[in-house]
């Protein structure tokens, strides 16, 4: 396994090709607490090495603190009591029971309160995550018509949404102008979720990350810096279910 070094230090890592990486060399954490480099097809290994032993304090500072998030993170139970998050807040859950045959999540805006074919607790998770990707769907679709009112490029109509669950990105754009968004997003702050969607609706007009895109998604969304630490802080956890 190829490594670098960091002084006494040698850190492994794996490589991994995506035809959505580029440009630049991209650092993850394997969930067996591994470095994983997400590299443009086209680099060569041997650059690959120069560049991460170019920037093994960077490189070893990522890893300290991605293995510490990850050490964070327990694993969920989905019992009474345990809180799980909508958008940017922690609600309780209550797991009841129901006769029938399909159960159900009710949010009264104080507890996530799931009923349960005969309680059973295996049933839960399932339950839950339809229940995300629905209010996803419609919060979603709510925000996407809200920002597309301000965005003058996007004059003839909303454009087509989907969701999709993704490991490490939020959205994205096609070029045939699909917006597509993690359903994860929904236990974000709401301007977490509206930055996201402003993003990709700037990337109906500029499909890159110039200087234009950034002028216009300052224009459309001023907040989006704080909304981008915000994400890039506690990303992990929205993940994480």
């Amino acid at each position: 396994m190829p490594a670098i070094r960091h002084g006494e230090e040698l850190i492994e890592y794996r490589i991994r090709h995506r035809p959505t990486v580029t440009r630049r060399i991209h650092l993850e954490l394997g969930e067996d607490g591994e470095l994983r480099v997400v590299a443009p097809r086209r680099m060569s290994a041997r650059s690959i090495q120069r560049r991460l032993q170019q920037h093994a304090l960077h490189v070893a500072r990522f890893l300290e603190r991605a293995r510490d998030r990850q050490s964070e993170l327990a694993p969920l139970r989905y019992l009474s009591g345990e809180r799980h998050l909508y958008l940017g807040k922690r609600y309780p859950l209550e797991v009841l029971a129901t006769s029938g045959r399909r159960g159900g999540v009710e949010w009264d805006g104080r507890t996530l309160r799931i009923r349960s074919p005969g309680g059973r607790a295996e049933a839960v998770p399932d339950l839950l995550a339809r229940w995300y990707r629905q209010q996803a769907q419609k919060e979603f679709q709510r925000r996407l018509q809200l920002i597309c009112r301000l965005a003058e490029w996007t004059s003839s109509g909303t454009p087509p949404l989907r969701l999709r669950r993704m490991k490490r990105t939020w959205g994205n754009c096609s070029a045939k102008g699909v917006i597509t968004l993690n359903p994860h997003l929904i236990k974000a702050p709401p301007e977490c979720v509206d930055y996201v969607i402003a993003h990709e609706v700037c990337h109906l007009r500029e499909h890159n990350h110039g200087k234009n895109f950034y002028a216009l998604q300052q224009d459309l969304y001023p907040g989006w810096r704080e909304a981008t630490a915000l994400l890039r802080r506690h990303g992990h956890v929205y993940l994480h279910s």
